[in-house]
């Protein structure tokens, strides 16, 4: 018996240190940007501008690699620099996209 309840509170306590508390989702607007057009941006592959900066997503749909798409987004900004370009000073860098939609 004692050990059920063990196993019930370890099983409790793995549920709660994972929570996803710390993820901050923001809700943005923004734009695809096919960046093989881009100088020093060409192994980039599609982009997301969003009020003027850009970033690479970590997974962007086929369905929405559309140079020019206005998209609405639920992203977490990550604390990355993509390695596609290096050679720039500010390489763009990455967000993780939890929902998309365009805009219109």
């Amino acid at each position: 018996m004692k050990s059920k309840a063990f196993v019930l509170v370890m099983v409790l306590a793995l549920t709660i240190s994972c929570s996803d508390d710390d993820l901050i989702i923001s809700e943005v607007s923004g734009t695809i940007v096919d960046a093989s057009t881009i100088a020093g941006l060409e192994d980039c592959g599609f982009l997301v501008r969003i009020d003027g900066t850009l970033y690479q997503p970590t997974y962007l749909n086929f369905q929405y690699e559309q140079d020019g798409l206005e998209v609405l987004m639920k992203v977490e900004f990550l604390e990355e620099i993509s390695d596609c370009s290096l050679l720039l000073s500010s390489p763009p860098t990455r967000l993780r996209i939890e929902q998309i939609r365009p805009s219109n």
